[in-house]
């Protein structure tokens, strides 16, 4: 079925590049049956959104006229018995339609057959106008990556001179208890760490074995803000195993975001994703004559990326917004080199995800379940005792299983929602 589609797309690229707009179809499941249609021509086409041109869900030819509009397409979906039947008209200018033929719908929209030869009907209707060149994408300016802090080792504390064996005569003084071994500043566990940066990712959303009609969705290198708290309160007290448990959170976002549509860069979209992780941390150094730490973590994490309406209150098509929350365990590590001028840092985590949005709910598939992979790798430079400049490459990585019928709206066999990129940052430790 998908590879007829794309022949049908290639095979009719030429006609239908022309300045349309798909007034909403009629009749029962017809949404669906239009959704199919307008995935199909406004890959190729020039599709003008039909609130802008229409009124009251009818061609306005003022309106029309305004956005030089070349042709309407309406549909109707009529039901007789068990059979359903799609009526297509192309209106060039108010009077007879300039195309009006009949196509057969079955229970999931349009077969690919017939879509195509809905397709050819349209492509013999529009004629051979040759297309308006498409606006150049926005392109994103790169960015960077993330850095470490240092910590430094003295040795021990000298063993005091043992006291003079007294005169017989004499009694003998208490022994003089040996004073603890003394930790330098920097080998010291951290009472307090904040970290500032940028991430700059990639994100692609794409469908495993999709059946039906589902819009992908990528966003090359966009910027988030970044911050980071790390807090150890026993850490002041005591530097033993129990001076490294703290509390840390970390959140990133990005409400600044607009999508687009490649056939029709005009149409902007606001976006906005944000992250947030909050948990328990237990930073554990093993071995006393290096600065190596092993970062055990257990937390919580919620995840959103959102694209809201045009500015005519029209959401983009087959295009679900996402809503993770779920649990995030995992383990860390750091460790200076150079006399701890150097750092490599590190973290992996699982993420089982209880709530996904609207992706698994009655609006798209009503039951499926969610599993993230979470990591990051990265280095670090001492810039003074406490600050560190780090940069980081950063993967995330969501893999969404879905149960359906044959029956249902939407069918496909899971989805795959991946961020790739890196983090440079700033990060004071006391």
């Amino acid at each position: 079925m998908r590879a007829l589609l794309w022949v049908a797309l290639l095979a009719s690229a030429p006609a239908l590049a022309q300045r349309i707009g798909v007034v909403p179809f009629a009749g029962p499941n017809a949404a669906a049956v239009r959704n199919q249609l307008v995935t199909a021509i406004c890959d190729t086409a020039d599709c003008v959104n039909s609130a802008k041109v229409t009124t009251g869900n009818k061609p306005d030819w003022k309106k029309a006229k305004k956005e030089a509009l070349q042709f309407f397409v309406t549909g109707t979906v009529a039901k007789k018995g068990r059979a359903q039947t799609l009526t297509l008209e192309v209106l060039s200018k108010p009077g007879a339609p300039k195309l009006k033929k009949s196509f057969p719908v079955n229970a999931d929209g349009l077969a690919a057959k017939t879509l195509q030869q809905a397709i050819d009907a349209l492509k013999g209707a529009f004629g051979g106008a040759e297309a308006p060149e498409a606006a150049p994408a926005e392109a994103t300016p790169p960015v960077r990556a993330t850095p470490s802090e240092p910590v430094r080792t003295s040795g021990a504390a000298a063993k005091p001179t043992p006291a003079a064996t007294p005169a017989p005569s004499e009694p003998a003084p208490e022994p003089t208890p040996e004073p603890a071994p003394v930790v330098s500043g920097a080998r010291r566990l951290p009472f307090i760490a904040v970290e500032g940066g940028v991430d700059l990712l990639n994100r692609s959303f794409s469908y495993v074995q999709p059946v039906t009609n589902l819009r992908r969705y990528g966003l090359p290198l966009f910027p988030l803000g970044m911050v980071k708290v790390e807090f150890y309160p026993l850490a002041l007290s005591r530097q033993d195993l129990l001076g490294g448990l703290g509390l840390e959170a970390q959140a990133s976002f990005a409400p600044w975001l607009r999508s687009r549509r490649e056939s029709t860069m005009d149409d902007v979209y606001p976006t906005s994703t944000v992250r947030i992780d909050a948990g328990l941390s237990w930073r554990i150094m093993p071995v006393k004559t290096l600065n190596l730490s092993l970062i055990p973590l257990l937390g919580i994490r919620s995840h959103s990326f959102t694209v809201a309406p045009n500015a005519m209150g029209t959401r983009l098509d087959l295009l679900p917004n996402l809503s993770y929350l779920g649990l995030k365990a995992g383990l860390g590590f750091e460790v200076g080199l150079a006399d701890d001028f150097f750092f490599v840092f590190g973290r992996f985590a699982a993420v089982p995800v209880f709530s996904s949005g609207e992706i698994i709910s009655a609006a798209f598939f009503p039951n499926g379940s969610n599993f993230g992979l979470d990591g990051n790798v990265g280095v670090g430079v001492a810039l003074l005792k406490s600050l560190q400049v780090r940069a980081a490459f950063d993967f995330i990585r969501y893999g969404l299983t879905f149960r359906t019928e044959p029956t249902d709206a939407f069918v496909a066999q899971g989805a795959v929602d991946q961020y790739l990129g890196g983090t440079v940052s700033l990060r004071f430790q006391y």
